[in-house]
């Protein structure tokens, strides 16, 4: 039964996983790139297309790290069972405002975390051997997202542990948080400055912002924010 419940998870986390993805960052690869939709084109950051080369590395490397991403389903179950985990199951425990304001919380502590790790990956060599495999893409788009070495995706994943040892958390506001990561990583990775209204702030992380970053990997580190960009005087 112990396996048979561990198989039925690992499928159930890849069809979430590949369908947040591939479906998309398809649809959105479809519209901007196979399409070219010339209504936007004045909005591509990058004029150029990417390079089959670039499109044939995020592929594979992206296929591995939504298998890792996958797989660790099996770790987060087992330290759940196990009693390690703050991960709670009725809603009316905590009520539905700490739900909401928990889902705050991860992406803020997200945020810090990938600032210095990222920041980290480009400052120490061991770690960028591995980072520079993201740094392939020098053409962003919506394949590039999940483009990792499969290093940095479990450095990547670090983040969860931190979160579910440390903060009360249901798996809705867990999949709520996941969701919302896919989303902003694929718009930044977009490879075009469409940004709404309400994103155009000097706080948010936008397209233009992160390909800056892949095209000198000296600026811009964060990920849904600005804010430790500023403080660090790494953004431009």
């Amino acid at each position: 039964m112990f396996f048979t419940d561990q198989y039925q998870s690992i499928i159930a986390s890849m069809a979430v996983f590949a369908f947040r993805y591939y479906f998309i960052a398809g649809i959105l690869y479809y519209i901007f790139y196979t399409q070219k939709q010339k209504s936007f084109f004045h909005l591509k950051l990058n004029k150029k297309h990417p390079s089959t080369a670039q499109l044939k590395t995020e592929f594979i490397y992206g296929g591995m790290t939504l298998l890792i991403y996958s797989f660790s389903t099996l770790l987060l179950i087992s330290w759940y069972q196990s009693g390690w985990t703050r991960i709670y199951l009725s809603i009316e425990e905590y009520g539905y405002p700490y739900l909401v304001f928990s889902i705050a919380v991860m992406i803020v502590l997200h945020d810090a975390y990938f600032y210095w790790t990222h920041w980290l990956m480009h400052k120490l060599p061991f770690l960028y051997r591995f980072h520079k495999i993201h740094h392939r893409s020098h053409n962003p788009n919506p394949w590039t997202t999940f483009s990792f070495h499969p290093v940095e995706a479990l450095i990547s994943l670090g983040i969860i542990p931190v979160i579910v040892f440390l903060l009360p958390v249901h798996p809705v506001a867990l999949l709520f948080f996941s969701t919302t990561l896919t989303l902003y990583n694929i718009w930044i990775h977009l490879g075009y400055n469409i940004t709404a209204p309400f994103l155009k702030n000097n706080f948010q992380n936008t397209p233009e912002n992160h390909d800056l970053h892949h095209k000198n990997g000296k600026h811009n580190f964060g990920f849904y924010f600005l804010v430790w960009d500023k403080i660090m005087k790494t953004y431009k």
